[in-house]
């Protein structure tokens, strides 16, 4: 993959990932530090190079083994450098990567590490593609379950973003949202915040929504706020409980 010659590195990208759809091909080029040489290919200016590595990435990432050696290659960074990427597909492929990594403790704690939760409260305002957003919905409220992260995220405008995607038109951005937010009030201090944020009454604008699974995730998240006093007195108040 060193070749000047962009034909037939682009060959060579493709052959790769339709090896890698065979589990032992896949960790035997994982011996051999194909990772790095992927990792190298997300800086070229070419999209279609940047694609096709980014997707060979993904694919490792579907594995245990590729997904400890992009822990313990410290490749993190550069996987998140590509949600800048201006092709779309590119940044789908860099999102669903770390969201794969994030279905584990150890990937979790690797990402929080890597600073990674800032970057996705500023995407909530720079993505501009539905399908991107919520995959940054869905990656945040994953890494929510690791230690650190909701403190983390309260030192940064993540609650007022997630008010303002309550209002959305796609109606998997509000649920997605709501989700977030009910994860963030998991705790006494995450609810103090999220009720101080005036999340509250949008939440209850959406006990009305047209779509069951925006219903449901604005309860859950009005059930964890409503455990402290001043919060379920204020969803009291709006009288949106009948």
């Amino acid at each position: 993959m060193k070749s000047d010659d962009l034909v037939l590195r682009k060959k060579v990208l493709v052959e790769i990932n339709e090896d890698f759809h065979q589990a032992d091909k896949l960790n035997e080029a994982l011996d051999s530090g194909i990772l790095m040489c992927l990792v190298y290919c997300c800086r070229e200016q070419d999209d279609v190079i940047r694609e096709l590595a980014s997707r060979a990435i993904l694919k490792i990432a579907n594995t245990e083994k590729g997904r400890v050696t992009i822990v313990s290659s410290r490749s993190l960074a550069i996987v998140a450098n590509l949600f800048d990427d201006n092709v779309c597909q590119i940044r789908h492929n860099a999102y669903t990567c770390l969201i794969n990594l994030a279905q584990f403790v150890y990937g979790i704690t690797s990402i929080i590490d890597a600073d990674i939760l800032r970057v996705l409260v500023d995407k909530l305002v720079a993505e501009r593609e539905d399908i991107i957003l919520i995959l940054i919905l869905k990656l945040m409220n994953i890494l929510l379950e690791g230690d650190l992260a909701t403190s983390l995220l309260l030192n940064t405008p993540v609650l007022e973003r997630l008010n303002m995607h309550l209002a959305a038109s796609n109606w998997e951005i509000r649920k997605m949202s709501a989700e977030n937010l009910g994860s963030i009030s998991y705790n006494v201090m995450g609810k103090r915040a999220t009720i101080e944020a005036e999340s509250i009454p949008p939440l209850c604008n959406m006990l009305t929504d047209d779509i069951y699974e925006v219903r449901a995730s604005a309860v859950r998240a009005l059930a964890s706020l409503a455990q402290l006093k001043e919060g379920k007195i204020q969803i009291y108040d709006l009288d949106k409980l009948n």
